[in-house]
């Protein structure tokens, strides 16, 4: 049976209301796919992330897994479960130019030994797109997958990389809205060909309860100015009205990578706003981050006690300062 080009899901003509229906069987893209990339109307999907994950653990250790992250969260949870490992780190032109690429792949590389390789790249700017094309003919004996988180900028790097090693626009489905790619679709770029699979889905993560002007907002393309406030006793912060944070300190700073687009702002501990939301306590070490999937992160100078509000919990994570 014929698979969608976009997605990667079997295409079918029986039922409309399940993944990858076509009304007529000889067209390369599902119907979903058609109205996201002609329409932008994102419909959800039958599938769930177990559906995925049963893809991506039938890759074997002798393949190589290209990892794909976003610099803004650099989640690395999956990496483990792979023998050999290119990390790509996606967005790049959302960091600050000040920080350098070699801070980070020693980051990563040291955490991590499985990984054979590590670059940064920038899909909209085609920042390092040469680079990673060439490491990855070195392997093009291999089956090379390329695997990573909702909204890692997968997709998007992908189809960047068929314009400019194919000359034609990609064919890879994308959207701001997670479960996009469905199955795994067989891509030509270039001289290699690569399989990409459908991204993890992170049950928690801020983005799958945002609409699509959301996530817009908070998938800002331009470099981050970070946000540098000095704190100490207590006090608390808003951003947006996604995310209430309190804190308590001797002395200690805080500095925010979001987007721009979002706004930080120093309330009271006695304003109500966001009370509501679920709490989670964090002990955030001396030069340490705690990391808000899919928004960015913050770096933390001294220890610092945390109260994070948000509406669904969100996934958050501590580790040591990225930069």
């Amino acid at each position: 049976m014929n698979k969608c080009v976009g997605c990667g899901v079997k295409l079918q003509g029986a039922n409309p209301d399940k993944d990858g229906y076509v009304s007529n069987i000889d067209h390369a893209l599902c119907e979903r796919c058609f109205n996201i990339k002609n329409y932008g109307r994102y419909k959800q999907t039958k599938k769930t992330n177990a559906n995925y994950m049963r893809i991506i653990n039938k890759i074997r250790d002798n393949d190589v897994v290209v990892y794909v992250s976003s610099l803004l969260t650099l989640n690395l949870d999956y990496i483990d479960k792979f023998k050999q490992v290119i990390v790509v780190l996606t967005k790049r032109d959302s960091l600050p130019k000040s920080v350098k690429d070699s801070k980070i792949i020693s980051y990563v590389k040291t955490r991590h030994p499985n990984v054979i390789d590590c670059i940064a790249v920038s899909a909209y700017k085609k920042y390092n797109l040469d680079l990673l094309y060439s490491k990855l003919k070195k392997y093009s004996n291999k089956n090379i997958y390329f695997v990573g988180i909702t909204n890692s900028g997968k997709s998007t790097l992908i189809n960047e990389m068929i314009k400019s090693y194919n000359g034609v626009e990609g064919s890879i489905t994308m959207s701001n809205f997670p479960s996009t790619t469905l199955g795994v679709v067989d891509v030509k770029i270039g001289d290699l060909n690569i399989k990409d699979t459908p991204g993890i889905v992170i049950g928690n993560s801020v983005i799958n309860y945002l609409d699509g002007k959301g996530i817009k907002k908070i998938n800002s393309k331009k470099e981050i100015k970070p946000i540098t406030i000095q704190i100490e006793d207590k006090g608390a912060i808003l951003i947006d009205e996604l995310v209430r944070i309190e804190y308590e300190t001797t002395k200690s700073s805080m500095t925010i990578y979001i987007a721009n687009s979002m706004k930080v702002s120093n309330i009271s501990l006695k304003n109500p706003r966001l009370l509501n939301f679920n709490k989670t306590e964090y002990t955030i070490g001396d030069n340490q981050d705690l990391v808000i999937e899919d928004l960015g992160f913050i770096k933390f100078t001294n220890k610092t006690v945390v109260n994070v509000y948000m509406e669904n919990k969100g996934y958050m994570y501590v580790r040591d300062n990225l930069i």
